[in-house]
């Protein structure tokens, strides 16, 4: 029988896999040689190779609507060839340093390890504006502010605990004040009355839940002092240096790609149901309401004015910040590089107006 709960090839079953951090860091120091000699000037750059960070899911529908629209041909690709991620699959960053992928999306946790590693990575876009983390409850017992995580019992994943505590922290909480329990990405326990809250991706539980009956209460860490961007788009120093035409058309396709999901995010979704992920055999319903939670994390104030993809100089701040609370410590100038994105909007300003 399915678990209500954790629908066949829904969000959850991926958020526990990322909170083990199930990526590998052999290979860093191969990623200043990413100059693929495919990545020339023109219209003719031959197949893009495009690692993703997960399986066949809706996180990629912007990718996917570029490729059934035609955006990669566009801008100049012959084709492109999707590089599923996964639990056992090489990590983007590997892929990107043994040049057996040209463009990829990592996060800035890995991009800081791996330049710690000997590795010269650079966010150059992210899909997100706003973490997906989240304390999620139930209707019935809500948290919705900090201070109401007083006294609670919250379930949080160890590899969340470094999270939490700097939510806690930037909110003038201490650990002492809320008692932490180990989560193994199961709501069951917020169902049974066993804890009162849990940690998660607002793209999850909280839409598992609502599809089982069960009403909740999100509290997103973006709207409490806690600003960090993810599912970020990534190259080397070298790949950004020696590859900008190949980079630069797939952000732009994928610029596209992206627009035509938040106009339609239906089609996304059957998208990820019906073809690119439907060996995985998702649910309409689930990949649908995920693609919304995602585009609410997508379409902000900021890349309204400033385009899909964007980051805006005070949010590399606020993300270098907020990773140094959480102990991943690196500057704005060694995680940053927007300079591809500043020129593909210089040259193609009509992609910038969302509506």
């Amino acid at each position: 029988m399915t678990d209500k709960l954790n629908p066949p090839g829904g969000a959850l079953s991926r958020r526990g896999l990322l909170g083990l951090g199930l990526s590998t860091t052999v290979g860093f120091a191969l990623a200043g040689c990413g100059s693929s000699s495919r990545a020339g000037a023109g219209s003719d750059l031959g197949q893009l190779e495009y690692a993703f960070s997960w399986l066949y899911d809706v996180t990629q529908a912007g990718p996917y609507m570029a490729d059934t629209e035609g955006y990669y041909k566009k801008v100049g690709f012959s084709s492109v060839k999707f590089i599923p991620g996964g639990p056992s699959a090489v990590s983007v960053l590997t892929q990107l340093a043994s040049e057996t992928a040209q463009f990829g999306v990592s996060s800035p946790t890995e991009i800081v390890a791996a330049n710690q590693n000997g590795a010269a990575f650079r966010v150059i876009g992210t899909v997100y504006q706003k973490t997906p983390s989240c304390i999620v409850s139930l209707k019935s017992n809500p948290i919705r502010t900090p201070t109401d995580l007083k006294g609670r019992t919250i379930a949080v994943s160890d590899a969340d605990k470094p999270a939490m505590e700097a939510f806690l922290a930037v909110n003038g909480l201490r650990s002492s004040d809320t008692t932490i329990v180990p989560f193994q990405y199961d709501p069951a326990p917020l169902v049974a009355g066993q804890v009162d809250g849990i940690m998660d991706y607002s793209t999850n539980s909280p839409i598992s839940l609502r599809q089982a009956g069960h009403e909740t209460a999100v509290m997103m860490f973006a709207d409490h002092k806690y600003a960090t961007i993810t599912q970020t788009y990534v190259a080397s120093t070298d790949q950004i240096s020696k590859n900008r035409t190949l980079l630069k058309a797939a952000l732009r396709a994928d610029i596209m790609g992206w627009r035509a999901n938040i106009a339609d995010p239906e089609a996304g979704a059957k998208l990820a149901v019906n073809k690119y992920g439907k060996s995985l055999q998702y649910q309409l319903e689930n990949q649908l309401a995920c693609n919304k939670a995602e585009i609410a994390l997508i379409r902000t104030a900021d890349t309204e004015k400033n385009g899909i993809l964007t980051v805006t100089q005070e949010l590399q701040r606020e993300t270098v910040e907020t990773l140094g609370l959480t102990g991943v410590h690196t500057t704005v100038d060694k995680l940053f590089d927007m300079s591809l994105l500043a020129e593909v909007y210089r040259e193609h300003p009509e992609l910038k107006a969302l509506s």
